[in-house]
């Protein structure tokens, strides 16, 4: 049932996920939305390319030889998806375009395998290179979720960097909010080499904690353990991050322009902090379990809803 639904966002532009520090806004292009149908249809041709400072173009992913491999080859080469993302770098000559590896729902297996073999490393760098010169990119993000080991993030990072600084090309990349769960980060030496640190400071929250609360909430609620406070929430994510050795220039907070939503167990009790039985009902174009994109959420809007404001972050409806 729709009333028994609540949904926690961030509203934003929409198209997938924008980073924002100091002078620098980058967004992620999912270009996965040119297949869906209807509203939820988004093609190049749809960004304002003087709204961000930087796209990714999400997601290619990796040959176990290190090479780039094309995940969808109709759409991001027949159909020009890579070329067209580009060309808007000449409405906007100031833009940067990067191409963005991995992701969350990629496999790990041929990060680990290339971050452990300087051969693969160096043909890896020589693959992105080729992709860059081909498609007219300006570099590359790897999104890899998560590294095992820092030693071998490390020599994968650093092995990118040289290969990339004689042509000017940008190397970034998309981190865990919390920097010591996983593998964790040698920060210090990631902020040499990285020319970005886009931090995934959202998805603090949803159907897994039993209750409803914010995306990307800046602060931890009065309701939260000690742990909670301190790390699932951004001011603390990026104190930790800044704290462990990252340039404050080169880090960027991320904000999520999705919302995560839930069935309430009480349809009576829909505030913050309600308890939640289970994921909500995916939306009609991107279709996830738990989660509405930022179309969706405008759309679940105009049937009715009532606002709640958490005076310690943002407004959530």
């Amino acid at each position: 049932m729709m009333r028994n639904l609540i949904t926690i966002a961030l509203c934003a532009i929409c198209f997938g996920q924008a980073y924002a520090a100091t002078d620098k806004i980058i967004c992620y292009y999912a270009s996965w939305a040119v297949t869906r149908e209807g509203n939820g249809k988004f093609v190049p041709e749809d960004i304002d390319p003087t709204l961000c400072t930087h796209i990714n173009y999400a997601f290619a992913g990796l040959n176990s030889d290190g090479t780039i491999k094309v995940e969808d080859e109709e759409n991001n080469v027949k159909q020009g998806g890579f070329k067209r993302v580009s060309d808007l770098k000449k409405i906007n000559p100031n833009l940067k375009v990067l191409l963005s590896l991995g992701g969350a729902a990629a496999g790990t297996d041929a990060f680990i395998s290339i971050s452990q073999d300087a051969q693969k490393q160096q043909a890896m760098a020589k693959s992105a290179i080729e992709f860059f010169q081909t498609y007219n990119f300006d570099g590359l993000d790897v999104d890899w979720e998560y590294p095992y080991g820092k030693e071998a993030f490390n020599a994968l990072l650093t092995a990118l960097s040289e290969a990339f600084k004689p042509g000017g090309y940008l190397l970034t990349a998309a981190v865990n909010s919390i920097p010591s769960e996983v593998g964790g980060y040698d920060i210090p030496t990631m902020s040499k080499v990285l020319d970005l640190i886009n931090i995934m400071t959202y998805d603090f929250h949803a159907m897994w904690v039993g209750y409803t609360a914010e995306n990307s909430p800046l602060y931890g609620g009065v309701n939260e353990s000690d742990w909670m406070r301190e790390n699932r929430n951004t001011d603390g994510a990026i104190t930790q991050w800044v704290n462990g050795g990252a340039d404050p220039q080169k880090v960027v907070l991320g904000i999520a322009f999705y919302g995560h939503s839930y069935i309430l167990t009480n349809p009576g009790d829909h505030g913050l902090n309600a308890p939640s039985s289970a994921p909500g009902n995916p939306g009609p174009y991107t279709d996830n379990l738990g989660t509405l994109g930022y179309n969706e959420i405008c759309e679940f809007h105009k049937s009715g809803t009532v606002e709640f404001l958490d005076d310690m972050n943002v407004m959530v409806r």
